[in-house]
């Protein structure tokens, strides 16, 4: 009978994420999403107040004021689900719990679906997610133009592929590496087989086994 506890060198293998522990690359993720998630509410508050974002742009246009404030009030209840996720995270690493990284991992996958997506249609994509459009409008800002040229255009696209490309390597990082930690903890967490709970029994040494008791003479041999 195989026992279900995975062997010491597939745990050791599978707690390594780069150069670190996944447990450290985990909390470090937790942190991280952490952060960035109060970093988007604090930016959302001042678009909320000032009704423009960092840049002076104001809200989109084609919005209606009840879809604006449903808009606003989606990406509060998201923002507030991803750190929520990133609290779970830290605190399900902390405590050894691997149910707790479930919700991440959702999130995260998600996430990545949603950015591919949010190429086609603008609309789709969490909190944060990058924006060819408002990318557009801040870069035409930054540069002091009010029309970007062909050529600043093809440079931007190049820019924007190339950032979007890593942020998304990222997040699959970042999600291949809680899928470890998930995994890393299961395993650990896993009580230990039938066979190895089952006593293992002692011999005796060449001294006590000579010191026993007979049982008796064998039987006296018969020839055919």
């Amino acid at each position: 009978m195989t026992s279900s506890k995975t062997s010491p060198l597939t745990l050791l293998d599978s707690s390594r994420s780069l150069c670190c522990h996944v447990r450290t690359s985990a909390m470090a993720i937790g942190l991280v999403h952490m952060m960035f998630s109060c970093t988007l509410l604090m930016d959302t508050i001042l678009k909320v107040s000032y009704g423009k974002d960092s840049c002076g742009f104001p809200h989109p246009p084609f919005l209606s004021f009840k879809e604006h404030v449903l808009d606003t009030t989606t990406n509060f209840f998201l923002i507030f689900g991803m750190f929520v996720t990133g609290l779970s995270l830290l605190y399900g690493v902390l405590k050894q719990r691997e149910g707790l990284l479930i919700c991440f991992l959702v999130l995260q996958s998600a996430d990545i679906v949603l950015s591919v997506l949010s190429l086609f249609y603008v609309q789709l994509g969490l909190p944060g997610t990058l924006n060819y459009e408002e990318l557009l409008k801040k870069w035409t800002y930054l540069n002091g133009a009010h029309e970007l040229s062909p050529q600043d255009v093809n440079k931007f696209m190049i820019i924007f592929s190339t950032i979007f490309i890593l942020v998304l390597l990222i997040k699959i990082y970042t999600v291949s590496c809680v899928g470890k930690c998930y995994r890393f903890i299961k395993n650990r967490n896993q009580p230990p087989s039938d066979n190895e709970c089952k006593p293992m029994a002692v011999l005796p040494s060449y001294h006590e086994a000579l010191m026993l008791p007979s049982k008796g003479d064998p039987p006296a041999y018969k020839g055919p």
